[in-house]
């Protein structure tokens, strides 16, 4: 359940992506001049309604691949939030000995935190699709009839629960 949950706001994120990015092509200047973070870089202008609209589409095909439990769609995004920490974190160490962009780098070195719980829950439900922990020499489980149960004695103190189990 949690992540179609994660799915369907990472489709609406997607869609937010594409609406700010789209919207001045439309000579509305709601949201212009846009800028955008890709790898650390600061992009503005058409380059950075370019790199909104690929995200936005990155954003689509997670938020498909994990409503439809995809393998491909929960990896897609671990790597791209994988790929905004260290966006984040490169933009923070490079912008942050210019003065003027200190508000700039208070505002992305905010969002650090709430990026990296992102990366870690998708880190934490990604893990078994990973590394496949299903362990190849287990032992078939074999379920226990009562007929081959030990007789509880009524001054045996150990069976007390398993007694009161059946």
């Amino acid at each position: 359940m949690d992540l179609r949950i994660f799915a369907v706001v990472a489709g609406l994120w997607g869609l937010c992506l594409a609406v700010s990015a789209l919207i001045p092509v439309a000579d509305v200047d709601l949201v212009d001049p846009i800028e955008t973070i890709f790898a650390g870089v600061r992009v503005a202008g058409y380059d950075a309604r370019v790199v909104l609209i690929v995200q936005a589409g990155i954003f689509a095909a997670i938020a498909v691949g994990v409503f439809f439990h995809q393998r491909w769609g929960l990896l897609l995004a671990l790597f791209y939030m994988a790929e905004v920490v260290m966006s984040h974190l490169a933009f923070v160490i490079a912008y942050l000995p210019m003065r003027s962009e200190w508000e700039n780098v208070r505002e992305v070195a905010s969002q650090g935190p709430m990026v990296v719980l992102i990366a870690l829950y998708l880190w934490i439900r990604a893990y078994d699709l990973i590394f496949d922990v299903q362990p190849a020499d287990a032992r078939e489980r074999t379920v226990s009839d009562a007929s081959h149960r030990a007789p509880v004695r009524a001054t045996d103190r150990s069976g007390d629960i398993a007694a009161l189990a059946d």
